[in-house]
């Protein structure tokens, strides 16, 4: 995004207008909520988790010392928020299941999109995440992520390869 456009827009919020925030949700929450499902891979936890960002960022506005750098400022929000959320569910101890209970829905997982997608491991579900939800090329995804372009690629390709194996086992079609 302009750098430039946000540095404008955060100075009109810390002036009062509140109002003017939502121009900086309009243009980033794509972006939140995309990092957020990568790290989560839950649909209804990223969405959580992005508004819960969003809110965090208008309520601490005045904290923020470089107004040009927004974007970076509420990814940063955002991913501390998912570790959080990833650190509490590590807190909570899981009840036993039904053998049955598992197998069963074990099975609606292996056709189920997002399950298969939370199923990745984290270093291949954020770089496919980027690349179908946010639209982003291996170039941006690479930047975003501190890895080379190439490697960005190939967890892509790796991503795809796992999930096709996830959605296809167990001889579904």
């Amino acid at each position: 995004m302009n750098d430039q456009a946000d540095e404008s827009v955060v100075r009109t919020c810390r002036g009062d207008d509140k109002a003017a925030y939502t121009i900086l949700v309009r243009r980033h929450y794509r972006h939140v909520f995309a990092l957020c499902l990568g790290m989560l891979a839950n649909v209804h936890d990223a969405e959580d988790v992005a508004q819960e960002t969003m809110l965090k960022g208008l309520l601490s506005l005045r904290k923020l010392a470089k107004p040009q750098q927004f974007e970076s400022w509420i990814l940063r929000i955002a991913r501390n928020l998912c570790i959080d959320l990833l650190r509490r569910r590590k807190r909570i101890k899981v009840l036993p299941v039904e053998p049955e209970a598992v197998s069963v829905s074990k099975a609606q997982d292996n056709h189920d999109l997002e399950g298969a997608i939370a199923r990745l491991p984290q270093e291949l579900r954020l770089p496919l995440t980027l690349f179908y939800f946010e639209h982003r090329d291996a170039r941006s995804i690479a930047k975003k992520l501190n890895i080379s372009p190439s490697l960005a690629y190939e967890r892509i390709r790796m991503a795809r390869q796992t999930l096709h194996e996830l959605l296809t086992e167990k001889g579904y079609p």
